[in-house]
């Protein structure tokens, strides 16, 4: 078992069954596993080798992915069902190894053998064990294609608890973040190993990836097409992506500022019915001209987003162009609002 590099027993590495009553839930086979498995390498591997064992890869499931986008969403379908494609095993693993405790991460990329990548996308998981990152791919621990036609079930365990050098040679991580390696692969590095590279750069991954634990949905997408497009030579594959997630990214933003519209028309209505209420109850001048102050410096930054991103999608493009039409509308409305509220002030003087 050549990709294997912490070994547990010899003994150990055999299917670990886990009574029914135990896999229709998440929850039930983390404790299943937890009070029955000391220590993580030992709870790991009895969810790895469960999952490679009683999971079946299932092409025809490949759907069931694209509707349930939720990991523990698409986990619980999947032990249910007992049956899916990538996705599938490593949301399973994925949501487990979490209730276990694990510090662990899905990972998104693309499969590399005899020097040719597929390009159908691949998942698989990672995990940082006392501070040192493994990688697990519970599908290919599962079985293999024949021919690309029939799928073979054979559990493994070469894809089970592998240092990172060693499975990037073999899965290739869109983002390269998720090599976990001081001087990350380019992506043509592995695609053609042959030809000649660039250099490789340092990577500081372990402060990088506490940024990234720190981020919110957009940094984190923002992070990683900024780190996708700096890794060298793209593959069609990883273009496709890259497009991809540009186009989510886009859409986050609007919606981002669809909220942040939403809550500010909900704060102008509140000051239109305090005039309409005779400005009772009775509020500071000085509040309500912060209120009036934030809530202009809010439309300006939503103004000034809006110009600055690029949206490529034709449908983005047209609702960016609504939303700063709506933002200049609301603009206007707050100015009139504040030329009313100082002259009510100024009376009281």
């Amino acid at each position: 078992m050549a990709f294997r590099s912490v070994a547990l027993p010899a003994d150990a590495y055999v299917a670990v069954e886990i009574p029914a009553s135990y896999t229709t839930s998440l929850n039930g086979l983390a404790t299943y596993i937890s009070q029955r498995y000391k220590g993580t390498e030992a709870q790991l591997w009895a969810l790895y080798s469960w999952e490679a064992s009683y999971l079946r890869y299932d092409m025809s499931k490949r759907s069931v992915q694209l509707s349930l986008t939720n990991p523990d969403e698409l986990a619980l379908w999947t032990i249910k069902n007992r049956k899916g494609v990538c996705a599938n095993f490593a949301a399973v693993f994925y949501a487990v190894a979490k209730r276990l405790g694990v510090e662990t991460y899905l990972v998104g990329g693309y499969s590399v053998t005899h020097n040719n990548f597929r390009d159908d996308g691949h998942q698989w998981c990672a995990c940082l064990i006392d501070g040192k990152p493994y990688i697990f791919d519970p599908t290919w621990g599962g079985g293999y294609m024949l021919n690309d036609v029939q799928y073979v079930h054979r559990l493994s365990a070469d894809y089970f608890m592998v240092e990172p050098a060693k499975m990037v040679q073999t899965h290739m991580p869109e983002d390269p973040l998720f090599q976990f390696l001081d001087y990350p692969h380019y992506y043509d590095e592995i695609d053609n190993p042959g030809a000649d590279h660039p250099v490789p750069v340092y990577f500081n991954w372990r402060d990088s990836l506490a940024h990234y634990n720190a981020q919110d949905t957009l940094a984190r997408l923002g992070g990683q097409i900024a780190r996708m497009r700096a890794n060298g030579f793209a593959n069609d594959w990883i273009k496709m992506q890259i497009l991809r997630y540009q186009h989510n990214y886009e859409a986050h933003v609007l919606n981002r500022q669809v909220d942040v519209f939403n809550n500010c028309v909900q704060r102008v209505n509140e000051l239109v019915r305090y005039i309409n209420n005779g400005y009772v109850p009775v509020k500071t001048a000085s509040a309500v001209n912060a209120e009036i102050e934030d809530l202009e410096n809010t439309l300006s930054g939503m103004a000034a987003v809006l110009d600055d991103t690029e949206f490529t999608s034709d449908a983005l493009v047209q609702g960016a162009a609504n939303m700063s039409q709506q933002v200049q509308q609301l603009m206007a409305s707050v100015s009139d609002l504040s030329r009313s509220i100082r002259k009510h002030f100024d009376k009281q003087k």
